[in-house]
């Protein structure tokens, strides 16, 4: 009887050690999806982030708040910390690519990458074969040059065009 009452006080106590022992917080799960960032609200500004493999997911802070940038396909970690290193969140993230239109066609150079709403159109993904991935890269670099430079040349069209000028900026004269 004594033996059965030590024992019992035993497993207790080892019970009640293990359950001490755990982190008061467990890590929540957040799903990442390529190339789309996510916000998280913390309770205060954290004073320290720790960021398991900035590789996967990075992260930048504006007072209270967490922004979340998926980098590449995998799962790491984002702990923030107080300024006495209390946690003020932990947070397993895993980033994963999900397109309800995606179209991924596969051939001997590699997979090409469609999204198909109405039209295919090229999408980027990574793994993507090197042929895609060139010219997806090349024609996305060639249309963000001619929309920053149509935009310098709005900035530059606020003076007004010389007389006789057949340069229009806008609708041409009716």
């Amino acid at each position: 009887m004594l033996r059965g009452i030590l024992w019992a006080q035993a497993v207790i106590l080892f019970s009640a050690s293990t359950f001490a022992a755990s982190p008061a917080m467990a890590a929540q799960d957040v799903i990442l999806l390529a190339d789309q960032s996510q916000i998280i609200t913390l309770s205060q500004a954290p004073a320290t982030l720790l960021v398991g493999n900035p590789a996967i997911a990075n992260v930048t802070t504006d007072g209270r708040s967490l922004f979340l940038h998926p980098r590449a396909y995998g799962l790491t970690n984002v702990v923030a910390l107080d300024a006495d290193g209390n946690k003020l969140g932990e947070y397993l993230v895993r980033v994963i690519y999900e397109d309800s239109y995606g179209v991924s066609m596969y051939s001997p150079l590699g997979r090409n990458t469609y999204t198909c709403v109405k039209d295919c159109e090229p999408a980027l993904r990574l793994g993507d074969g090197l042929d895609h991935f060139t010219t997806f890269t090349a024609e996305t670099i060639s249309k963000n040059k001619l929309a920053i430079d149509q935009a310098t040349a709005d900035d530059v069209s606020r003076t007004p065009p010389a007389v006789n000028s057949t340069t229009y900026y806008g609708s041409p004269p009716q």
